[in-house]
């Protein structure tokens, strides 16, 4: 029998069938609701209810009184601090307005004297002024106008607390707390000799305040008043269970309960330890799968039920004791499950609307401003891009552009390539990582936007003081939006539009009411608008309405109080939610409180306890799900509540074998034990399909320094990036990355030789400098140069430059030849088949230049260069296999393209087109780096020599001699594909994370 079963039939058997004159106050709508139902299920004759009431309401009618709403109550508080403060911002005012509410709500229902604790307060403050614990030889803390503010605020709460209390008693109005201690003042006149209420029960109450516990004292010493208390003997009696803190304290002080409650304190249900229960504590790795795995259960649970004609299956409580939960709960459960209840609200915070929203108000509180580039004063304002592509993927944007039809038509390349039609959203996106714009502005929004009306309303300003277009722009935003929430017909987000345009509505009339009253260097900002807009939304939440009787009930652990289940299953029993982490948001610190014996979270986690406890005392099948993962809560770091260490330790112990409690292991999917996947020898066979792509590849675009290098380094590596071409996405970079730096550099070097040294022209320091900035704006386009990592690193560039023209300059002798130029090749290759393939080979070399008599095949490093000073013994064994010498097997391809290049043409080509034929036939050929982490160094050069004869055929031969045994090698289909063992180059691989590595 259940709780409220037995205090409906207790009621129903001691006032008969009429009840009227009989008041029921309960701590929830929700237990009323059931109290009702339960009574009703006592008579198969019509009767009258009594007036059944949850605590709040009860109150708030019994003292007369109107509930005043959050946001005019904020306003109101404004307007008291401005009488008192006129200097007091609206801005720093929101920031801590409604922690000084929640304490005078607390401090009006502990019925604490104002005088008192506000003397206390400015005390405490005084002694921080005073600095009491200050060592004498410390040198005193100046005040300054911030700090003497600080403590005039505490001075102002007391004159503050009575003005709000007098401006809404002016009007009838009252918050929650006043509502209770203006009825505790009362209740005498109010309630005890008020002929209305004849007998009030007041049921399922715990920790009661004092405002409470003076109403219920006078009613009950004037004999019109009970408690019905549901208890249990195991937190009651054992002092160490935090559960029975409150309960305790009343059995003990006496003087709250008549000889007929003593009695029934005597006689105390023993559920928790005296019934079977089946405990399961289930830890998953993240929040989410909390709610799969509820859903799970719950369907199991309606599988094994039996016929529900014959014997009704037990009622079920989801219990979330973080209530974000409630949507994966709901999409996690059964299609099959229609009959439920839910007992508690959506928060407007959950909706994907809310997530545009902040993702605007971000994008306007993070715009930065630029000076035009000719100096004037002017500041433009721009939007930073992480912030534009993300409200552009926004899933009612999208379904806007789809809804609209919003397409970029396409163009046709100077190559002739014709691009198709995409999505104008998704090309906006695209370009802006392609042309790595980084900030853009308002009217280039609109550029690439193609004026649609919704792109100008997301991407218009809203000045910092006028929050009223800000308004207005979320006002014009919901009205574009009508058609994408008609098409979808998504009743709670379309529930969701309606709450949040109330919201406005109900701020914007506010706001045009403080406008008239305000000065306005007081008025508000947008930043300020945010805050109070953000409070009230988390605030406001839908409430669910469905049928009271279902089997599954889904409801918060508050919602819980008074009811009863035989299934329950809890959800986020982790430390730091359930109990909830120690720390009271409050301007009353914490030893104050205690003093004056105000509510703590010591009481708060008492309390916890015992609705916790009291959920477990009738259900017979219990499951506590708790995250295992350290960062699931910043508070909680995984750890299980310790509510299931004290069943584990404490309950468990002493149920005499009534309490089963096991710990199930999750597993998804069909990977049973033993068969997780294994990536630590994960491989690519080469099947005849893979060799034929290969093959493709070295026949046609041939086989660079830079492709061998990765196939010798790691040959899974080759496999992805070249075979199957995986690439990792586009993003846009805000700080040159060492690569974009080498590249710009190379780009700077280029122009240098293309357009001054390959024509003779002279080279100055005002020419390198120009060279750099103009080919930072074509490389960097959209980067920010003036300040931060890209300021140095220009800094850096252009010293890098300058070193490096210098140096070149005092070589006379030095005459560039040609630069950027691709050698090639081509290189007969037996297989294993009896077959031969034409494999070419190349490479793009930075430079190729004359000094003196030798020609140096030139490579441009910004990274460190280490070479050996010769060829190693193995050298053959190091260019084959060795991954980490890869500079020194790109110089030996280098040397080897030059040398090969010069005996098949007599020179090497000045031009892309191979025309111009530099002649250098007998002239010694050279590869090596210019490294700009060491320009002192000069010219590194290439180690490799195959012997004492360095003779240009003689190094031909040897080179192709292990080129071909290198390609039989990539083409040797018993050798697959295999991830690298040297585990250092896995660090900066872009395919580390499908290697598991």
């Amino acid at each position: 029998m259940t709780f409220l079963q037995q205090t409906a039939q207790r009621i129903f058997d001691t006032h008969g069938p009429s009840l009227s004159d009989v008041w029921v106050i309960l701590p929830t709508r929700r237990a009323v609701s059931v109290f009702l139902e339960e009574l009703a299920a006592l008579s198969d004759r019509p009767f009258l209810a009594p007036h059944a009431l949850a605590v709040d309401d009860f109150i708030t009618q019994a003292a007369g009184v109107q509930l005043t709403d959050s946001v005019s109550l904020l306003f109101d508080l404004y307007d008291v601090f401005r009488e008192i403060d006129p200097l007091v911002e609206f801005e720093q005012f929101i920031g801590w307005a409604s922690v000084l509410l929640t304490d005078f709500d607390r401090i009006d229902q502990y019925l604490i004297s104002t005088s008192e604790l506000f003397s206390y307060l400015t005390a405490a403050k005084a002694l921080e002024r005073w600095q009491v614990n200050q060592p004498s030889s410390a040198k005193p803390i100046v005040e300054t106008p911030g700090t003497a503010r600080y403590f005039k605020l505490f001075e102002n709460l007391q004159t503050a607390y009575h003005a709000l209390q007098k401006r809404l008693m002016d009007q009838g109005l009252a918050y929650r707390g006043m509502a209770y201690r203006q009825l505790a003042q009362n209740v005498e006149s109010l309630i005890r000799d008020n002929l209305a209420y004849e007998r009030v029960y007041f049921v399922g109450f715990n920790a009661l305040s004092r405002a409470e516990e003076q109403i219920i004292r006078v009613l009950v010493d004037a004999n019109k008043a009970e408690l019905i208390w549901d208890a249990d003997q195991y937190y009651i009696n054992d002092w160490g269970q935090e559960a029975g803190e409150f309960l305790r304290r009343y059995r003990d002080n006496g003087w709250l309960f008549s000889k007929q409650n003593r009695e029934d304190l005597d006689q105390l249900s023993n559920n928790l330890l005296g019934t079977e229960k089946n405990i399961r504590v289930v830890g998953v790795p993240n929040a989410s799968m909390q709610a799969k795995v509820a859903g799970k259960i719950y369907q199991d649970w309606q599988t094994t039920g039996g016929d529900e004609s014959k014997t009704p299956r037990p009622k079920t409580a989801i219990v979330l004791a973080d209530e974000t939960l409630l949507m994966p709960v709901l999409y996690a459960l059964d299609e099959s499950v229609t009959d439920l209840n839910v007992t508690m609200g959506l928060s407007l915070r959950s909706s994907l609307l809310f997530t545009l929203v902040d993702t605007l108000f971000e994008m306007q509180r993070t715009v930065h401003e630029f000076r035009t580039k000719d100096g004037r004063n002017l500041r433009i304002p721009k939007y930073h891009h992480r912030h534009v592509v993300k409200v552009l993927n926004h899933p009612f944007i999208k379904q806007y552009e789809r809804i609209h039809g919003l397409q970029w038509p396409g163009e046709v390349l100077e190559s002739g390539e014709v691009l198709p039609p995409e999505p104008l959203f998704q090309w906006i996106a695209k370009t802006i990582v392609k042309d790595q714009r980084v900030y853009l502005t308002e009217r280039e929004m609109a550029e690439l936007g193609q004026n649609d009306p919704l792109v100008r309303v997301l991407f218009s300003r809203w000045p910092n003081e006028e929050p009223i277009k800000a308004i207005q722009c979320l006002y014009d935003l919901i009205e574009l939006l009508r058609e994408v929430y008609r098409t979808s017909q998504d009743a709670i987000e379309i529930e969701y539009l309606y709450l949040f345009f109330t919201l406005l509505k109900q701020l914007e009339a506010t706001l045009e009411r403080q406008d008239q009253s305000v000065h306005a260097d007081t008025a508000v900002t947008v930043r300020s608008f945010r805050q109070f807009l953000y409070e009230l939304i988390r605030q406001t939440s839908i409430p669910f309405t469905s049928e009271g009787k279902s089997q599954l009930q889904v409801m918060g652990m508050l919602e819980t109080r008074a009811l009863d289940f035989e299934r329950v299953i809890i959800l986020s029993v982790n430390e730091g939610i359930l109990p909830q982490s120690r720390k009271l948001n409050s301007l009353i610190p914490f030893d104050i409180a205690s003093e004056l014996g105000m509510p703590t979270y010591r009481e708060q986690e008492s309390v916890m306890a015992y609705h916790f406890y009291r959920l477990l005392q009738r259900a017979s099948d219990i499951v506590l799900l708790h995250t295992t993962s350290t960062d699931a809560y910043g508070s909680s770091k995984g750890e299980p509540s310790r509510f299931i260490r004290q069943i584990e330790h404490e309950l468990v112990p002493r149920a005499n074998g009534l309490i089963r409690i096991s710990h199930p292991t999750v597993r998804f999917g069909r990977v049973g034990t033993g068969q997780a996947v294994d990536t630590t020898d994960l491989s690519v066979p080469k099947t005849d399909s893979v060799r034929a792509d290969l093959i493709k590849l070295l026949t046609t675009k041939g086989l660079y320094p830079s492709y061998l290098n990765q196939f010798v380094t790691c040959s899974m590596r080759f496999y992805f990036s070249r075979i199957v071409n995986i690439s990792e996405e586009e993003e846009i970079e805000e700080k040159m990355g060492a690569a974009e730096f080498g590249s710009w550099l190379h780009k700077v070097l280029e122009r240098m030789d293309v357009d001054y040294r390959l024509k003779g022209e002279p080279v100055d320091e005002s020419i390198v400098q120009k060279l750099l900035e103009e080919e930072f704006a074509v490389s960097m386009k959209g980067r920010v140069i003036e300040s931060g990592m890209n300021l140095l690193l220009y800094d850096l560039a252009k010293k890098l430059m300058l070193d490096f023209y210098r140096q070149q300059s005092e070589q006379t002798n030095l005459t560039v030849i040609g630069t950027e130029q691709t050698l090639e090749t081509y290189l007969t290759v037996p297989l294993s088949t009896g077959e031969s393939i034409r494999v070419r080979i190349a490479g793009k070399i930075d430079r190729i230049e004359r000094v003196g008599d030798q020609i140096r095949i030139v490579d441009y490093k910004t990274g460190k260069v280490d070479l050996p000073e010769k060829a190693p013994k193995d050298l053959a064994e190091k260019l084959l296999n060795d991954g980490r010498e890869d500079k020194m097997r790109q110089l030996w391809l280098y040397r080897y393209l030059a040398l090969k290049n010069i005996n098949d043409h007599g020179g090497l080509p000045r031009d892309r087109a191979k025309q111009n034929i530099y002649p250098a036939t007998n002239l010694p050929v050279e590869a090596g780096f210019y490294s700009f982490r060491d320009l002192k160094g000069g010219f590194k050069s290439n180690p490799v020599a195959f012997g004492t004869d360095d003779s240009p055929a003689q190094y031909i031969t040897d080179s192709e001699a292990l080129l071909k045994a290198l390609i039989q090698k990539m083409l040797d289909g018993a050798e697959p594909f295999r991830k690298t063992d040297q585990i250092e180059v896995c660090q900066y691989c872009d395919f580390k994370g499908i290697c598991g590595r």
